[in-house]
């Protein structure tokens, strides 16, 4: 269990609320491990007025807003902008992978509603992930959308962008097939992609051959960047996710004070302990480490976690449940 030295969250720097995780893709990169088996909830307009108060309260006047995919709701997501606007929030941009795409007129006037409604940019997800599942037409698309109704549009990224007009814009490429068509070895593609270590990306990029002893020698000490919000997330349901460890939750309400830690016994252990504090909380509820096959603390963590989401049912820690089923 956790030793004193408890987390608090006394401030928000940068950060965005999380609509919905419902999604058309699977990304085999995706941080929050979206997908079209999550449920099609969506924030609803008290949530999101919640938590606009609690990031201006805690300092942070302007978040953007992000997925799942925002625009598959769409009706919601004009709720929650109008929101934002009452509650003067600022809009930095909001994020899409464009799956959404029917055609020009429709998403022109789709992104006419959201202009008017204050947001001046959308960041436009351009990778090899995504690349999986939407055709690249329906990104260039929402780009010449952007373009019609005069929002900024930020590519992320803008060299996979100019790279994809190579390919053929109505398929879709798995990464295997890209790798063929480029000619371009997989780990050179991706290299200058920014990656976090959970999510998908654990099972994807983050293997190794470590065994759970290893991997808490390598990594003594606590989990600071529990604390850290230089970019944060709130989601749907009222949480906050500690340091972008998706799966982790905190209640917004409990913000700006010390976590019980009977309340948070994992985060509290993580924050004070570090994934070695969490395995031998795990071991006394008869959690078992692999051999070997971890790949950094992130992996034995999410494992541990997985675990543990089985075992504690209505954790209020462990949040979405779903993070740990897809």
């Amino acid at each position: 269990m956790a030793d004193g030295n408890g987390l608090c969250i006394r401030h928000l720097s940068s950060g965005g609320i999380i609509t919905n995780y419902y999604c058309t893709s699977s990304c085999r990169h995706c941080l929050y491990r979206c997908s079209p088996r999550w449920p099609k909830d969506y924030i609803t307009p008290s949530v999101a007025k919640e938590l606009f108060a609690t990031s201006k309260r805690f300092g942070c006047s302007g978040v953007h807003i992000g997925g799942g995919e925002p625009f598959l709701n769409f009706q919601g997501l004009l709720e929650v902008l109008r929101v934002a606007r009452d509650q003067g929030i600022y809009i930095e941009y909001i994020e899409t992978n464009s799956s959404w795409y029917k055609s020009l007129d429709d998403a022109a006037g789709k992104l006419e509603q959201v202009r008017e409604l204050g947001v001046g940019t959308l960041l436009i997800s351009v990778s090899p992930f995504h690349l999986e599942y939407i055709p690249f037409k329906k990104v260039q698309g929402v780009v010449e959308a952007c373009r019609k109704v005069g929002i900024n549009r930020f590519l992320w990224t803008e060299t996979f962008y100019h790279l994809f007009k190579r390919l053929d814009p109505s398929r879709r490429y798995s990464l295997e097939a890209l790798e063929a068509e480029l000619g371009v070895p997989l780990k050179k593609l991706i290299g200058s992609y920014w990656l976090h270590p959970g999510g998908r990306a654990l099972e994807t990029f983050f293997k190794g051959e470590m065994k759970a002893s290893e991997v808490v020698a390598f990594n003594p000490g606590g989990c600071k960047e529990l604390a850290d919000t230089s970019h944060f997330h709130l989601d749907l349901y009222g949480n906050y996710v500690p340091g972008l460890c998706a799966g982790l939750s905190i209640w917004y309400e409990d913000l700006g004070k010390e976590l019980d830690v009977a309340k948070y016994p994992v985060i509290s252990t993580l924050y004070s302990r570090g994934v070695g504090g969490l395995l031998e909380y795990a071991q006394d509820l008869g959690f078992k480490p692999k051999d070997d096959g971890y790949g950094s603390k992130c992996s034995l963590c999410f494992e541990i976690r997985k675990f543990l989401s089985s075992k504690k049912k209505d954790s209020p820690e462990l949040n979405p449940v779903w993070h740990y089923k897809f």
